[in-house]
């Protein structure tokens, strides 16, 4: 329950009133006061404010003035109107005492009670939840004397070995209790909701890095904040920890998690007939524990801290902090969460996010449409899906006197899904893909009168990717092999169907008939404790989230089947999400405010297009200018290299060696004029290696090695750290060239300030491949709903975002100055394109036709800096 006045706020004047730790800049000033305006009339705000501009601190300061003024309007309003309506009562009451027309009088009364009864429950649910937090914080003051004579006596302890014999409960589906859900939806009604803000970004670092903002101002001093990250970041379990995904860590939790206690057996008449064993390999996790837990909490709301802060307590106090946090988030003023927990409905939802009337901020926006598609794509495997089929008829089988016949309908369902999509997979029709619709492939796949959110409820409610996966790595090997041996020869889809109603008559026939005693263990598996296995993969996860997204809209997806004849299982099918708004649409109708933000948002059309086309007239948009003087930033848009060869970067000239020279010579003369760092941008490793081995053989890798250090971004997966640091000893001193790709792992994220970037060089314009299935199939989706050329905007916007993250890794702060070098023809003579650079790039912009020119312009503006520099020191 919430309240919402009816006065309207008013942004506040200057930066001591936003709290601002220092004297703030005027288009950080205007910022803070445009983001309380927003916040205030409930509208979306889409900002653009230059990496180096104090981005997080203003954005923070300015949302949180907001909810400290918003929270004293909220306490003065509620008060003042309560003594209004008792005023008001008071007087009609008097009115009507001696009045003829009493019944009027009477009739207004009570509707005018009947508001005041609402208000003073309100208040009262306020009062009552304010009282509960000043409790927390007492608790929290005794909270280390009193944790830590605490004993171990306290966690739970079990061991042994999980009886596959008599049967595992943990592993078989039972019915839920929906009346549990029912009541908790009746208490979260009956609590007081304040208004929470919600940030979101990329990256846990990205997160600390606000969090380490928050504390410089006095807000840190008092805000409730909380940080929401995935086990694998959070989890201080050296067992769990050292598992590689972050599925097998759920996987491992989730199973120490419901092991945390000691479980039993009942016998058919639901007596208690024995303790049940637990292997070692299931046992409890010593940092669940509930109490510890609930302290972790209290400690954590009433003291900012980052991830590996609380980590480092929760390890000290032997508390889980990812549960921790997630009990803190009904209590949190500001909550930082990764993009994942806030986009994406079901992990939103399991987080324990209320994102009604709350204010949600969306920082590094610029691939919000991306990572919305991102999220809700699911892509599965042959192999992972016969696994699946494996691991569900092995379940079935060692379960199924004991299923009730509606988790055996509902389980077989499954099993046919899983039948059917397999073999979708395995015939391959010749080429390697194929684009369909959802539809389409429910129809090939024969189930497409099947109700595939009931398939959804159930596994959510029984929790049967977890019990299958515990089946799976509880029993040997043959037992799962054993269903597998004895599955049918696939059918033809015209008569799947009918096979499949006929095997659901002869299971219900069969389950009376099947006795207790009949296994198919082989029991030599099970004597031999000292064979290891390989971990078994969850499976079931992946068919469920790719059947979870069948049963969306079928308008606005499409599923690629992708084939691999040198190694079938390798084969794919990928649920792909052509319409974003779609899933944006609930968040959109249920929070208070959004504002997404981040340095370079240019091209802003697509955002308002796709997410917020009904809501137009909500959206304000903002793009400011750097902080740093005009003449700190030399941009440049070069057509013609030093010998007047053009510079057309595009995809007939990749393999032009002339233009690879022409471009050799460009970044060699750059070395000569360009003091310490250099970081130019190719659009693909392939090209970068193409060049690298062009300057190897034209001799030009020695001329630049002669002012420069040259580096390389590395493909995969090296870690580019010790890279970096070496990068910057050469820049700082004899001066470096770092070689990057477009989309790496430089061109987002990091910072080339000072001597690391004084000039970035962007090689060409970087547009994806047109042929690849997924962007032709997104851009003909566009053309069809908004109308061309929407397709081909969509694709033009995607290589502008991408030069724009890569202009953005230079110029970081107020002193900073540096030169950006746009190294293709096409920048000068198209206007579209120049339109959607950012705005402090774009207005002074110089295009050059003849090499010569942009030389000259280097040449005086590093000369101008140097004496500026020599001054200052």
């Amino acid at each position: 329950m919430s309240f919402r006045p009816e006065t309207a706020l008013v942004a506040p004047e200057s930066g001591s009133q936003f709290s601002f730790p220092f004297p703030p800049y005027d288009i950080q000033l205007d910022l803070m006061r445009s983001l309380y305006t927003v916040v205030e009339r409930g509208q979306v705000g889409i900002f653009e404010s230059p990496t180096g501009t104090g981005k997080s601190l203003t954005l923070t300061c300015g949302v949180l003035s907001w909810l400290r003024d918003h929270e004293a309007l909220v306490e003065r309003e509620l008060t003042e109107r309560i003594e209004a309506l008792r005023g008001e009562i008071g007087r009609l009451e008097r009115e009507t005492a001696g009045a003829v027309d009493w019944i009027s009088g009477q009739f207004e009364t009570i509707g005018i009670k009947k508001q005041l009864g609402e208000l003073k429950g309100v208040k009262d649910l306020r009062d009552e939840y304010y009282k509960r937090l000043d409790e927390l914080r007492e608790k929290r003051a005794k909270f280390k004397k009193r944790f830590r004579k605490k004993t171990e006596e306290n966690l739970l302890e079990s061991d042994g070995k999980i009886d596959v014999e008599n049967g595992n409960d943990d592993f078989l589906v039972e019915e839920s209790d929906d009346d549990e859900d029912v009541g908790a939806e009746e208490e979260d009604r009956l609590r007081y909701q304040p208004v929470q803000v919600i940030f979101c970004s990329r990256t846990h670092s990205q997160l600390s890095q606000v969090v380490n903002e928050v504390r410089r101002t006095e807000f840190g001093k008092q805000i409730r904040l909380t940080m929401i990250a995935s086990r694998q970041n959070l989890c201080i379990n050296q067992e769990v920890r050292k598992l590689k995904t972050n599925t097998l860590v759920n996987e491992r939790c989730l199973e120490m998690q419901k092991n945390s206690g000691k479980a039993t057996c009942k016998d058919e008449d639901g007596n208690v007939s024995k303790k049940r064993k637990v292997s070692s390999s299931a046992q409890k996790c010593p940092f669940y524990n509930r109490e510890a837990i609930e302290e972790l909490k209290n400690n954590s709301l009433f003291e900012v801290q980052d991830i590996e802060e609380l980590v480092s307590f929760a390890k000290q106090e032997k508390a889980c902090p990812y549960y921790a946090s997630r009990a803190a988030v009904g209590d949190t003023q500001l909550l930082m969460v990764p993009y994942q927990n806030l986009l994406h409905r079901k992990t939103r939802e399991q987080t324990g996010l209320d994102i009604k009337n709350a204010v949600i901020i969306v920082d590094e926006a610029h691939n919000l449409l991306d990572t919305i598609s991102s999220i809700h794509s699911q892509e599965v495997s042959l192999e992972c899906l016969q696994q699946a089929r494996l691991q569900l008829t092995a379940y079935k089988k060692q379960y199924f006197q004991r299923f009730s016949t509606k988790n055996l309908l509902k389980i077989n369902q499954l099993l046919f899904i899983a039948t059917r999509l397999c073999k979708m997979l395995e015939v391959a029709p010749g080429a390697d893909s194929r684009m369909i619709q959802t539809h389409e492939l429910m129809t090939e796949g024969d189930f497409f009168n099947l109700n595939l959110q009931e398939i959804v409820q159930f596994a959510e409610k029984s929790r049967i990717a977890q019990k299958v996966h515990g089946f799976a790595q509880s029993v040997p090997q043959s037992v799962l092999l054993a269903g597998e041996k004895k599955r049918p020869a696939p059918q033809d889809k015209s008569v799947a169907l009918k096979s499949f109603l006929k095997q659901l008559e002869k299971d219900a026939a069969d389950k009376g008939k099947k006795k207790p005693a009949e296994r198919d263990v082989d029991e030599s598996e099970n004597q031999n404790p000292e064979v290891k296995r390989e971990p078994v993969v969850n499976a079931i996860r992946p068919l469920l989230a790719f059947i979870e997204s069948l049963a969306e809209s079928f308008d606005d997806g499409r599923v690629l089947l992708t084939y691999n004849a040198t190694d079938p299982k390798r084969a794919t099918m990928k649920y792909l999400l052509l319409n974003p708004g779609a899933r944006f649409g609930d968040i959109l109708g249920s929070c208070r405010s959004i504002i997404l933000a981040g340095g370079t948002m240019h091209p802003i059309d697509e955002l308002t297009e796709q997410l917020f086309k009904d809501c137009a007239e909500r959206v304000e948009i903002r793009s400011y200018r750097h902080v740093v003087p005009a003449d700190a930033v030399l941009p440049l848009a070069i057509g013609k290299g030093p010998s007047g060869k053009e510079l057309l970067f595009n995809y007939a000239n990749r393999q032009n060696k002339e233009l690879l020279n022409e471009l050799s010579s460009v970044l060699a003369n750059l070395c000569q004029v360009v003091p310490h760092g250099i970081v130019c941008f190719f659009a693909s490793y392939d090209y970068l290696d193409q060049f690298y081995a062009t300057i190897q053989t034209n001799g030009r890798l020695d001329r630049i090695t002669e002012r420069k250090r040259v580096f390389r971004e590395p493909r995969g997966t090296t870690n580019v750290d010790s890279i970096l640091a070496e990068y910057a000893q050469a820049a700082r001193h004899s001066g470096a060239l770092m070689l990057s790709v477009v989309g790496g792992k430089l061109s987002e994220g990091l910072n080339f300030a000072d001597e690391l970037g004084r000039c970035v060089v962007v090689v060409g314009l970087p547009y994806p491949n047109r042929t690849s299935p997924e962007l032709a199939e997104r851009m003909r989706y566009l053309d069809r709903t908004l109308k061309p050329p929407a397709g081909n905007e969509y694709y033009e916007n995607l290589c502008m975002k991408a030069v724009n993250q890569c202009i953005g890794r230079a110029v970081r702060h107020i002193r900073d100055y540096a030169s950006v070098v746009l190294l293709d023809s096409r920048y000068g003579t198209s206007e579209r394109i120049r339109k959607k650079l950012p705005v402090w790039i774009a207005d002074g912009l110089q295009c050059t036709e003849r090499y010569g020119q942009a030389h000259g312009s280097l040449v005086k503006f590093f000369k101008g800096k140097a004496i500026h520099d020599a001054v200052n020191k």
